[in-house]
C-alpha cells in the first residue's frame, strides 16, 4: 500500500470529509451544508483541519480547535477524529493525532463518549492521560 498524505485540508475536500464522516455516525450533510461548514472552519484562526490522503482519497480527518480559558491555560481540543473503516488498523489515526499534534506548541485534549472503550484505549496508546471525568449538560 502506498503511504498516506498527511496535509491541511481544503474546500475541495468537503464532499470527501463528509462521507469518511458518516462512518462514526455523524450526520449527512448536502453538498452545499458541506462546503459551507468546512469553508467557515478552514476561515477560523481557531480551527485546524487536517486529512488523510491515499491515492487521491480522503480517507480520515482530524479537526482540533483552539480553546481559550478564562481561568485556565489555553489548549487545543480534538473536535473530531475519524478514519475510513476500510484503511482502520493501519495506523492512519495514530498518524493524524502525531501530523496535528505536531503543528501546534499548546496542550492538546481529547473528550470521548464514555460508551467508546475503544477510542479510550487509542487515544492511551498515543500518550494521553486521562484528567478527568464529566457529564455534558444541554439546554
Amino acid at each position: 500500500m502506498n503511504k498516506a498524505i498527511f496535509r491541511l485540508a481544503v474546500i475541495d475536500d468537503a464532499e470527501e470529509i463528509n462521507s469518511v464522516s458518516i462512518h462514526l455516525g455523524y450526520q449527512r450533510l448536502s453538498g452545499n451544508q458541506a462546503s459551507e461548514k468546512l469553508q467557515s472552519l478552514l476561515e477560523s484562526e481557531a480551527d485546524q483541519i487536517f486529512v488523510a490522503e491515499l491515492k487521491g482519497k480522503i480517507i480520515g480527518w482530524i479537526h482540533l480547535f483552539y480553546a481559550r480559558r478564562l481561568a485556565s491555560n489555553d489548549f487545543y481540543e480534538i473536535g473530531g477524529l475519524v478514519v475510513n473503516p476500510e484503511y482502520r488498523g493501519l495506523g492512519i489515526g495514530k498518524s493524524l493525532v502525531k501530523f496535528a499534534t505536531s503543528q501546534v506548541t499548546e496542550e492538546v485534549r481529547v473528550r470521548c463518549n464514555e460508551t467508546r472503550l475503544e477510542s479510550h484505549l487509542f487515544y492511551e496508546q498515543q500518550g494521553f492521560k486521562s484528567i478527568k471525568s464529566q457529564r455534558v449538560f444541554k439546554l
